[in-house]
C-alpha cells in the first residue's frame, strides 16, 4: 500500500476490496467555459470512483496505483460533468499518473458532458508534456467539443502557450483551419491573446503543404 495521511484513510481503502461499491456519485466543480477549480470533494472514501478522482487530484500516484490493483475498471471513473482520472492528470500536469493511467488502459479520448478530451484538458493549462503524451496514445489531434473548440483552439487561448501549440502542430494530422462556432481558427484566437501568436503565424503554412502527383 502507498503513504497515507491518516490510518482511517487506509482503512477505507482496504474495505473497497470487499465492499459493494456504488459507481456515479462524484459531484465537480469544473466548468469548461470558467477557469474555477475542482470543488473539494467532501467524502471520497465513499466510493472506488471518488477515491481514485480524489487520489489523482491530489498527485497521490501510490494510492492511484493501489486502487486500479484493486480495481482496473476505476480507470473509467467519472464525475457529474464527466471528467475522467486522466482528465484530472492532464489537467494538472501529472505526467507519471498520466502514464499509470495509460497503461491500465485509459480512453485518451474520452468525452466530458461538454465533449472535452484529455488533451483539451492539457492544453487548457499549457501542459505540453500531457499533450505530446497523450497524442503518443492515439489521442485526437483535432477533436471537437460542443462548441466545436479543437484543442488548438483550447490552447490559442492562453496567453503563452508555446510549448503545446508547438506539440500540436508538429502532429502529422493537425487541421490548423478548423473552425469554432464561432467561425474562427485557433489563429483568430491566437492573435487576440498574444503572446504566442507568431508560433501560429508560422504553423499554419508550414504544416498544410499539399503535394500533387507530376504526370
Amino acid at each position: 500500500m502507498g503513504d497515507y495521511d491518516s490510518d482511517d484513510e487506509q482503512s477505507q481503502l482496504e474495505k473497497l476490496r470487499y465492499a459493494k461499491i456504488p459507481r456515479g456519485m462524484f459531484v465537480s466543480g469544473w466548468d469548461d467555459d470558467a477557469d474555477d477549480l475542482i470543488e473539494e470533494d467532501k467524502d471520497p472514501q465513499s466510493s472506488i470512483e471518488r477515491m481514485i478522482l480524489w487520489a489523482v487530484n491530489e498527485n497521490k500516484i501510490n494510492e492511484v496505483r493501489d486502487i486500479l490493483k484493486l480495481d482496473k475498471e476505476a480507470v473509467s471513473a467519472v464525475d457529474d460533468d464527466g471528467y475522467t482520472p486522466l482528465h484530472r492528470a492532464c489537467y494538472n500536469n501529472f505526467v507519471d499518473i498520466a502514464k499509470l493511467l495509460l497503461e491500465y488502459k485509459a480512453d485518451p479520448n474520452a468525452r466530458t458532458n461538454m465533449g472535452w478530451t484529455p488533451l483539451h484538458s492539457a492544453c487548457k493549462w499549457s501542459n505540453a508534456e500531457c499533450a505530446e503524451l497523450l497524442l503518443q496514445h492515439g489521442s485526437d489531434v483535432n477533436a471537437k467539443s460542443d462548441g466545436d473548440q479543437t484543442p488548438l483552439h483550447v490552447a490559442a487561448t492562453v496567453s503563452n502557450c508555446r510549448n503545446t501549440s508547438t506539440v500540436l502542430f508538429m502532429n502529422e494530422n493537425i487541421n490548423s483551419r478548423a473552425l469554432n462556432n464561432s467561425e474562427e481558427t485557433a489563429e483568430d484566437i491566437a492573435r487576440r491573446t498574444g503572446l504566442t501568436y507568431p508560433i501560429f503565424e508560422m504553423g499554419h503554412p508550414a504544416y498544410e503543404v499539399e503535394t500533387g502527383i507530376i504526370d
